[in-house]
């Protein structure tokens, strides 16, 4: 029996020493029916070559491996350029630096998607983080997942609320369904990423299941393009700044959402976003962006909470101070949590 066939759309910049263990991986799949779409950005380095070389192991197999290249313009606009190119029935898109963990993963995505009810169109797994370059195991998110997700998971990834993770690599999701709601048509900058407009539009209308097993692995290394592109305060803004343009852009973009849900969810993320602006800048050490900063969330801050960091920030060393807090809080939290699984 002919399985319906997967796309892996991967968009690519200078992953030369990397990019070969996705590849490894897609081609240790025991899958039958995979096409891969690169999308090069731009590249400077080999990552094109390394792709190439790779074509006729994926033709051996049965496979299709196709590699495009575009001026460099951000993940998003390759996204966008390959979502053109896909034929498969499933979709999945992972970065061109992480991997699949074990040969059955697309098999499993592929499996709990056929054997759930319709409003499930999406189907994700616990993600593997290790680090660069001996792959030590750094931890593994989804581990509070259920296995099947209820509808809230749509303002928790909307929002990057109650330990959503938008890891690309570890989702999949019917490619009619993604282009039914979105037309391929997605928001796109240099500077933006890609899933929240791919996820946002589809657990709006349907719900996600969750294997929950890590199957797919996420490669922490500091000159990782989605991860490390940005370092210090000034383009830390810049990243959040294209963050909050692509949640309302793609908000807009959902056309059957009431105006009054729409208009009080894009008033959410301007005050979230703030928050998290504040909270960077204070992690920074940069005492008059968080002035700043402070000064936008007044409005909605608790009066106590306001004054407390008002005047945190104007003593010396006030940001110190803060995440000294901060990090004491966390810790107590842990501790917290830890005597409560042990009871």
């Amino acid at each position: 029996m002919q399985r319906p066939l997967v796309s892996i759309l991967t968009p690519m910049y200078n992953t030369e020493k990397y990019v070969h263990r996705l590849l490894d991986s897609v081609l240790a799949q025991d899958y039958p029916a995979i096409e891969m779409v690169v999308v090069d950005d731009g590249s400077t380095d080999g990552s094109r070559a390394v792709v190439e070389s790779y074509v006729g192991r994926f033709a051996a197999k049965g496979y299709a491996l196709h590699c495009f290249h575009q001026p460099n313009s951000g993940q998003s606009v390759a996204i966008k350029n390959g979502l053109q190119r896909v034929t498969g029935a499933y979709l999945a898109w992972p970065d061109s630096d992480d991997f699949y963990t074990t040969p059955d993963a697309i098999s499993k995505m592929v499996r709990a998607l056929e054997s759930s009810a319709p409003e499930f169109q999406l189907v994700r797994t616990q993600v593997r983080y290790v680090q660069d370059p001996s792959l030590e195991l750094l931890r593994i998110e989804g581990l509070d997942a259920r296995e099947e997700e209820d509808p809230s998971l749509f303002e928790d990834c909307l929002f990057t609320l109650n330990g959503f993770y938008h890891c690309a690599g570890s989702y999949l999701v019917r490619t009619a369904v993604l282009k039914d709601l979105t037309g391929f048509d997605i928001y796109s900058e240099k500077n933006a990423g890609q899933n929240w407009q791919l996820l946002v539009p589809i657990l709006y209308r349907y719900r996600c299941k969750t294997i929950l097993e890590p199957l797919f692995t996420v490669v922490e290394r500091s000159a990782s393009h989605s991860r490390g592109q940005y370092s210090g305060y000034a383009r830390d803004v810049v990243k959040k700044e294209a963050y909050l343009r692509t949640q309302r852009a793609t908000l807009e973009r959902i056309a059957d959402i009431p105006e009054d849900k729409r208009a009080r969810y894009l008033k959410q993320l301007q005050a979230l976003s703030d928050r998290r602006m504040l909270d960077m800048a204070i992690h920074r050490n940069n005492r008059a962006g968080a002035l700043e900063w402070l000064r936008r969330c007044k409005d909605g801050m608790d009066k106590a909470e306001y004054r407390a960091k008002n005047i945190c920030l104007h003593l010396p060393g006030g940001t110190r101070l803060l995440n000294a807090y901060k990090d004491l809080h966390h810790r107590l939290y842990l501790l917290k949590k830890s005597l409560k699984k042990r009871a």
